[in-house]
């Protein structure tokens, strides 16, 4: 009978630590049957949290800064839709008090060819305050003392409601911002015609709508 022949003292080494590896590498695979752990599975939950978190506070910070990139430009875009909307309202009321102080000059200019004289008017034309006998000129135009009243006269001039002040009697002409026309007329010469544009001080007389020429 022959006797196997032990293997050297190294090669015995490097074989159990092959083993051992082979070993480990099974238990660590997946389709070695190994149940996993408590241990193992509390950390790969804390690992997946953590990852989720990340995610989520990523997530956050970069709607929250779409939101305020979105919420800055709303507030350019209303104020520039604001401002266009201010400049077109007044140049619109600006446009109708051109020709509103246009038609009060050519009723004017009617009531002369009949009357050889203007209305009457001693309203300055270098303040802002409203003209005091503005309703001398609305009584001269309509024949009558209120928009209403069937006229006593020839009438020169038809107004828009909007253009009437009817809260006082006689009544007045308004400008597109709600404040008198200014009239100035010695009854010979040409009258002046204003509004002030909605100036309510002192100075500023260069916004004014008139029927004159400004400089």
């Amino acid at each position: 009978m022959t006797t196997p022949t032990p293997l050297p003292f190294h090669q015995k080494i490097f074989t159990h630590a092959k083993s051992a590896t082979l070993t480990a590498k099974l238990l660590s695979h997946p389709a070695s049957g190994r149940v996993p752990q408590p241990r193992d599975s509390h950390i790969q939950t804390l690992r997946s949290s953590a990852r989720f978190t990340e995610t989520e506070r990523s997530r956050a910070a970069f709607t929250l800064i779409e939101l305020l990139a979105v919420i800055t430009i709303i507030g350019i875009l209303a104020g520039l839709t604001l401002g266009a909307a201010g400049a077109v309202r007044r140049h619109g009321a600006a446009s109708t008090a051109k020709a509103e102080v246009a038609a009060l000059q050519a009723a004017c200019d009617r009531y002369f060819a009949d009357n050889n004289a203007y209305p009457i008017g001693t309203a300055s034309p270098t303040t802002v305050t409203a003209p005091a006998d503005a309703t001398a000129l609305f009584t001269n135009l309509l024949g009558s003392a209120t928009l209403t009243a069937a006229p006593t006269s020839k009438r020169y001039f038809e107004p828009k409601p909007a253009m009437v002040k009817t809260n006082t009697t006689p009544n007045s002409f308004i400008d597109p911002w709600g404040y008198a026309y200014g009239y100035n007329s010695d009854g010979t010469n040409a009258p002046l015609i204003w509004s002030t544009a909605g100036q309510t001080t002192a100075g500023g007389t260069n916004k004014w709508i008139t029927s004159w020429p400004k400089m």
